[in-house]
């Protein structure tokens, strides 16, 4: 049976996301897809072999199609918060947060991918944000963003309540904004 790439890898995320790094398995994995277990192990060689793919494989769904400074940062801003806002609560958890939780010094090859997956994520908000404030201050927004939007994905799925992440998707849109009308008030013009 040939089973593509993508569906082993996208069936990963989810196992991933549903039971977390320690609970998903490549037997069941193997089982997910209809491959044999040998099968599986000739395209990743473990478990920890399919988290840079995983997360890869999101990131490009995320801001893959994106074209960056095509638009006014703002609009810009509001639709990539939006669009992950919308995945977090469509999908009921973060996968990264979840590999992130299940990753360690014992598995470098994890822990590594999961922190360029949330550094990409913080690079491309503050890459959007200091087109229209300083550098450090749109690194600080896009931290506080996804600490925002992170710790609301907890209520979605611990408690069913969206409205959570409809409030952290607005406080930021609001501190963005605030800053950026700090910033125009003291530029020189």
């Amino acid at each position: 049976m040939k089973v593509m790439r993508e569906t082993i890898v996208s069936t990963a995320r989810e196992l991933f996301r549903s039971r977390g790094y320690a609970g998903a398995s490549m037997n069941d994995l193997a089982d997910a897809v209809g491959l044999k277990k040998s099968s599986l192990y000739v395209r990743f060689p473990n478990k920890e072999a399919l988290v840079p793919a995983v997360l890869d494989l999101t990131l490009q769904e995320t801001f893959g199609q994106k074209d960056l400074g095509s638009r006014q940062w703002d609009a810009e801003f509001v639709e990539v918060i939006e669009l992950i806002a919308t995945t977090l609560t469509d999908r009921g958890r973060c996968v990264g947060l979840h590999l992130a939780y299940g990753t360690s010094d014992e598995t470098p090859i994890a822990k590594d991918a999961v922190r360029a997956f949330f550094q990409a994520h913080r690079d491309y908000l503050s890459s959007i944000l200091s087109r229209a404030m300083p550098v450090d201050v749109a690194r600080d927004i896009a931290t506080d963003t996804l600490a925002r939007l992170e710790g609301a994905t907890a209520f979605v799925a611990i408690f069913g309540e969206k409205d959570a992440m409809k409030r952290a998707v607005r406080l930021s849109i609001a501190e963005a904004q605030k800053a950026a009308a700090a910033n125009s008030l003291s530029s020189p013009s």
